[in-house]
């Protein structure tokens, strides 16, 4: 079981490389899951689908800052991870892995490989511990008329 009180955790990614089914088309990759989380059974029958690559030692790293982010992707109805990748011809690199969306979707708009997978049972509890201990919701705030002419008064009709 991991602390609750760290903010970061080691883990390994899950890709699975499959052969293209079009003649013209490229291998393709996906992210099935992280360790801790998927499990030995799960990685041998993944092994008769394609081409598994195990990316060691990444840092999946929490910030207080973005606990609003992190609040929302649990109470999702299905909690993700997100690896962000950079590719070149045949080779993936993993640049980030996070579970931070507004973070991926960023990398998204400037053109990297960003993979999604459910986040497992064991990480959903090590963030909610994070979640529960670091976020502040914001008080909602009630607006206040501008008052757009200040010699003008109201007439009553």
């Amino acid at each position: 079981m991991m602390e609750s009180s760290t903010d970061h955790v080691s883990v390994a990614a899950v890709m699975l490389k499959q052969k293209s089914q079009h003649a013209w088309g490229n291998d393709f990759w996906i992210l099935k899951g992280l360790v801790p989380g998927y499990s030995s059974p799960e990685l041998a029958t993944l092994e008769s689908q394609g081409e598994v690559h195990i990316w060691p030692d990444l840092t999946l790293q929490l910030y207080p800052l973005h606990c609003d982010s992190y609040y929302h992707n649990l109470t999702s109805e299905q909690p993700k991870v997100y690896l962000v990748a950079s590719q070149d011809d045949e080779t993936l690199s993993p640049l980030l892995i996070t579970v931070d969306y507004d973070e991926a979707a960023s990398y998204m708009e400037t053109g990297e490989q960003v993979f999604n997978a459910p986040l497992s049972e064991q990480l959903c509890q090590w963030l909610e511990a994070f979640v529960l201990e670091h976020y502040k919701p914001e008080q909602p705030k009630k607006r206040r008329r501008k008052q757009w002419h200040g010699s003008e008064q109201k007439h009553g009709r």
